[in-house]
């Protein structure tokens, strides 16, 4: 079932270059293995299913969410995938930009390990890669100290911000670490926070030595 679930993935990710490629979803998959280790009464097929699909029907990543959703719900049906409800459920309560409205579902044992995942692939060296890498394909500037970090109340205003790819560190990154659930990610986030920390302190100290104050 693994097998199948990985292939899928790797699959629709094939093509994608703006940080939420098949890579990411891996990693997401092997720390989610990892924090599994630690809690042997969550559901590890619903847990590293929901890992392996986190991404495919995002918003941002798809055009139409629902036809993307029904791809993915006809694959699990056509592997007699018996959870898919439990999965979807993760999968749409998950994001960052799901709880900003406020409107999302608390998130079960497996939601949280999933999300724990996801998020620690989203800080620290690769994290500080994929930032760079969906900034580039959003066509974002990559810092302006004119253009101050905001705050967003919307997954539309969020999604459509026109803001630089510095100034996410501040609008989430660095935010992430207080947003943990487990020990393990908690653990093995604080490397990670301090890698971005000093990355965009460096950033900022460089444009002054050319720039000036």
């Amino acid at each position: 079932m693994i097998d199948k679930l990985i292939t899928f993935a790797k699959n629709w990710h094939t093509h994608n270059q703006n940080g939420h490629g098949f890579d990411h979803v891996f990693r997401v998959y092997k720390l989610a293995q990892s924090i599994l280790s630690d809690y042997p009464m969550a559901d590890q097929e619903i847990v590293l299913a929901s890992a392996l699909l986190h991404d495919t029907y995002d918003e941002k990543l798809v055009d139409d969410v629902p036809a993307a959703k029904q791809q993915v719900a006809a694959f699990l049906t056509g592997i007699a995938f018996q959870e898919q409800a439990m999965v979807f459920d993760i999968i749409d309560n998950l994001s960052f930009s799901s709880q900003l409205e406020g409107t999302a579902k608390p998130l079960t044992l497996n939601g949280k390990i999933v999300q724990d995942a996801d998020r620690l692939d989203a800080i620290g060296a690769f994290g500080i890669a994929r930032t760079i890498q969906y900034g580039v394909s959003r066509k974002r500037e990559l810092y302006d100290p004119e253009i101050h970090p905001q705050s967003y109340k919307t997954k539309a205003a969020y999604h459509a911000a026109n803001t630089t790819t510095i100034n996410h560190f501040y609008e989430k990154l660095f935010k992430i670490s207080s947003t943990l659930h487990t020990a393990k990610a908690k653990q093995l986030a604080v490397p990670r926070d301090q890698i971005m920390h000093d990355f965009v302190k460096a950033i900022e100290s460089e444009y002054r030595d050319v720039y000036g104050n």
